[in-house]
């Protein structure tokens, strides 16, 4: 199910970065703007600081950096340079909190009171580890094995999507691509991530 939701909203965000009619960029990618229906389908909400794109998708300089602290792009908050792959890396921190169970910053330790950490800090060295199973949210169970590599496929997906240049990270529609044959592999247990190469590929 966190599967298919992190699916919905990667859709919505590629609808808006690849085929809406000026593209848009939304600026405030987080789990609380996306919303769920009765169905549990996901969609995308808050367009306050969303952004037209420009016709020939240079890179351009808003007035000052807009989002939220744990989501916002490190390369968008420190060099004031936006791009669509802002919203590529606010999406890699909700793919992160729905593996983990962790909020975009939270308090380490048993009862919350260590310091604050970031769940890319706290995930990402994990999954370059190929530890994955280590940062899973507890309250949902070990994946089945038709699920493993799924899960692992988000958890790398993710990782590629926070990278720190933005130039790293994948575009949105190989993010969907991805979390694609992620709910595939979960529905059956076709396919493996090592026959099928992880998109990664940048804009």
């Amino acid at each position: 199910m966190r599967i298919k939701i992190s699916l919905d909203a990667a859709r919505g965000i590629e609808y808006l970065h690849n085929y809406a009619v000026p593209p848009i960029i939304h600026r405030d990618i987080k789990s609380s703007n996306i919303l769920l229906d009765s169905n549990w389908t996901a969609r995308v909400s808050d367009f306050g600081l969303s952004l037209m794109r420009p016709d020939n998708d240079r890179d351009f300089t808003p007035t000052k950096a807009a989002g939220t602290v744990g989501y916002i792009d490190p390369e968008y908050y420190g060099l004031n340079v936006l791009t669509a792959k802002s919203d590529v890396y606010g999406l890699g921190v909700v793919l992160l909190e729905l593996l983990t169970g962790k909020r975009a910053i939270f308090k380490m330790g048993a009862n919350g009171g260590g310091d604050p950490i970031s769940v890319v800090d706290y995930a990402v060295p994990a999954i370059m580890a190929g530890e994955v199973t280590k940062i899973l949210d507890s309250r949902v169970g070990p994946p089945e094995t038709k699920e493993s590599e799924a899960v692992e496929l988000v958890a790398y997906t993710a990782m590629h999507c926070v990278h720190l240049e933005g130039k790293d990270r994948p575009s949105m529609s190989d993010i969907v691509a991805n979390l694609e044959r992620a709910l595939a592999l979960c529905e059956d247990s076709r396919g493996s991530i090592s026959s099928d190469p992880i998109s990664i590929a940048s804009e």
